[in-house]
């Protein structure tokens, strides 16, 4: 294994790789995300899940929420839209992608690129990490 310097690990959101979008019928340049971009990413969706309240009653757990779909749905999309403008931005396109421009694309495109992305960045929640999540 070979032992990696910083420049090796920086390269890596310099590193874009041509995708195939199906959904565009044609391809793109999307580099990874770093952590600081994937934490951004995650906590403006966050943003979107309300609000919820945990107590601790002598044997029993407590708890309420209180979330509005509108305002996750919003939050879920500002999410996507950071992440693929941030994927985007990088110097194999020519072209400038901004966030309103992203608005204007097909909402599957959006979920197929986001996905890419997430892919690429790591950040994507596998069949087996499910499993592995603990049911209790």
């Amino acid at each position: 294994m070979a032992i990696l310097t910083k420049a090796d690990i920086l390269n890596g959101i310099k590193n874009p790789k041509k995708i195939e979008i199906e959904a565009l019928n044609g391809e793109l340049w999307l580099r990874p995300l770093s952590s600081a971009e994937v934490n951004e990413v995650t906590n403006i969706e966050a943003e979107g899940y309300g609000t919820f309240n945990a107590k601790q009653s002598r044997k029993e757990t407590l708890a309420d929420a209180k979330m509005s779909l509108p305002a996750m749905q919003k939050a879920t999309a500002k999410a996507k839209y950071t992440a693929i403008e941030k994927s985007l931005d990088n110097p194999k396109n020519t072209d400038k992608f901004t966030y309103e421009d992203l608005k204007e694309f097909p909402i599957n495109a959006i979920d197929e690129i986001y996905d890419h992305v997430m892919d690429l960045s790591g950040a994507n929640t596998t069949e087996t990490d499910v499993k592995k999540f603990p049911e209790d």
